[in-house]
């Protein structure tokens, strides 16, 4: 069984699969398919992570299907989805994971709000926004989203985390 240390760069998904500290992929990859165990596997990352924040939010948020949280390393690779990324984009967890969240935007995605998200990351702080993304079949969508630096209890930046949902246009 390989394992994967909890400060491993987010480069590591290219060998392995996924970023998932202390399962091989294949395990992650089972266990991030599971319904039930969405949530523990999100607190498992964030543990060994050594997050410094709440998760109580995160398993609320989850708990409505139309959510979806998205977690990136800090260069902004997509490290984990929840089930809800997958309702909302047609994306599957293996066609997203080691992407930039920007492959969703497209021709109608406001070049303001992509400055504004730039910017923000940039400078480690929260965005809050409406984005125009775009499905895998092509059609757009409007999506509300709050990325937040996650930062460990070393005060280094470890992770962002986007809270999203489908909004109406």
């Amino acid at each position: 069984m390989t394992n994967l240390s909890p400060n491993s760069n987010c480069d590591t998904f290219k060998e392995y699969g996924s970023v998932m500290p202390l399962l091989a992929a294949y395990e992650f990859m089972d266990i991030a398919r599971n319904e039930n165990s969405e949530y523990e596997t999100l607190e498992v990352f964030a543990r060994e992570k050594d997050w410094s924040i709440d998760l109580g939010k995160m398993k609320r948020f989850l708990q409505n299907r139309k959510n979806t949280i998205v977690v990136t390393c800090e260069k902004e690779k997509i490290e984990w989805i929840s089930k809800g990324f997958t309702r909302m984009t047609g994306y599957d967890f293996e066609e997203a994971v080691g992407n930039s969240p920007k492959f969703l935007q497209g021709k109608d995605t406001s070049v303001e709000t992509r400055g504004m998200i730039r910017s923000k990351l940039n400078n480690q702080e929260k965005f809050s926004g409406k984005v125009i993304n775009y499905r895998k079949n092509g059609e757009r969508y409007i999506c509300k989203v709050d990325i937040l630096p996650i930062f460990n209890k070393q005060n280094a930046l470890v992770n962002f985390v986007a809270f999203e949902h489908e909004i109406e246009s």
